[in-house]
């Protein structure tokens, strides 16, 4: 290979690893590795690295209206370092790709073993957190991907804080057992700089704020939600659970200044998020009586987000208060039938709860959820 053909090579690769750097923002590399004197583990160090990868996605996975992390082995190089290697240049191109400003979020959990039992050293770098490292020793008679799913997720705690508790909270929310994602919330909460306005702060408070819900802590939910309204006001997530936490004290009217204020403002460009806003404005208005322009409202929210089975099972409540009781039944079952549909965000209360219409009612779990993908053809 001439010189003028390896500097454009070289060339092509600085551009190619500059591209990879925006392909891949918002992704983290994983990798596994196996200390070669471990007994008793006979699986490959490939399986290990798709089984701690696939509970990454898991944790990722939560349905969220931010955007999530996306984990891959490093064995998925970008366009970039690939051509690199094929040159025998891979050392220059990480050096080309640090002066570029690119450091990629990473995780690496090194299997080991000490004083007779399996460690886990998990250790990677987290733009928002910066270097972490830990070592997890696996429990009497844990299954050995039992302990890997643990590793990942303590990995994700550092990796990305907000989507493993949103995460924890989504599986807990049949049990309640909640404890460790108010911890988790804390923890994070106490590392941000204590600025007026804070999106992240904003996040975690709307998290405590449904804590609060599961809890039957109406009051706490409502002082969380303005917490995060306060700390973000441009964010339409924690308006939304207020306005929900508003119909649970009867403050309808409250609920619909404060929806008629979003939708003014700042309206959600998510049709789902929209959706929310006018179902909840149509049970405010339900909580007023208003039935006919309660109908209209959910009439509206419908064709918005029509596979929304709370938003057809409210208005099937507002028709049997009309004294239809055939379109109630006809709703319900419309309903029904969009279970198999995406319903909410994890970060609403909407996915959870079922909207009061009478308040000072206790908080109601909703009969519906996000399906899970199942496919049996």
């Amino acid at each position: 290979m001439d010189l003028t053909t390896i500097a454009l090579v070289a060339l092509l690769t600085l551009g190619l690893l500059g591209a990879d750097a925006v392909v891949n923002a918002g992704s983290v590399e994983v990798e596994v590795t196996i200390a070669p004197k471990i007994e008793n583990i006979s699986i490959d160090k490939e399986a290990l690295t798709a089984e701690f990868e696939n509970q990454l996605h898991a944790i990722n996975s939560t349905p969220s209206v931010f955007p999530r992390l996306e984990a891959r082995a490093r064995r998925e190089q970008g366009v970039g370092m690939a051509l690199a290697e094929a040159i025998n240049a891979r050392n220059v191109a990480y050096s080309l790709r640090h002066e570029l400003g690119y450091r990629p979020d990473y995780i690496r959990l090194a299997l080991f073993s000490e004083d007779g039992g399996v460690r886990g050293l998990v250790s990677g770098y987290s733009h928002l957190l910066g270097n972490f490292s830990r070592v997890i020793s696996r429990d009497p008679g844990e299954a050995l991907m039992a302990f890997v799913q643990r590793c990942a997720f303590w990995g994700d705690t550092q990796l990305a804080p907000y989507s493993s508790s949103l995460y924890l909270l989504d599986r807990h929310k049949s049990d309640d057992e909640l404890t460790e994602v108010v911890r988790l919330v804390d923890n994070a909460k106490s590392l941000l700089p204590p600025t007026p306005t804070s999106f992240d702060r904003s996040l975690f408070d709307n998290l405590l704020g449904l804590v609060a819900l599961f809890r039957q802590d109406i009051r706490s939910a409502r002082t969380a939600f303005d917490n995060a309204i306060k700390s973000d006001p441009a964010n339409p997530v924690p308006v939304l659970n207020a306005a929900f936490t508003d119909l649970q004290f009867g403050d309808f009217r409250k609920a619909i200044d404060r929806l008629e204020r979003l939708m003014i403002t700042a309206p959600p460009k998510d049709a789902v998020l929209r959706g929310t806003a006018y179902m909840t404005w149509g049970a405010a208005l339900m909580g007023l009586r208003d039935l006919p322009a309660a109908n209209s409202m959910l009439s509206l929210a419908h064709e918005i987000n029509p596979n929304s089975s709370s938003t057809l099972s409210l208005w099937g409540e507002e028709k049997r208060l009309e004294g239809n009781p055939a379109a109630a039944e006809q709703l319900e079952y419309q309903a029904m039938h969009e279970t198999a549909a995406f319903e909410n965000y994890g970060e609403l209360a909407a996915l959870y709860f079922h909207h009061a219409v009478a308040g000072g009612e206790q908080v109601i779990r909703s009969k519906f959820s996000n399906p899970a993908i199942v496919h049996l053809h």
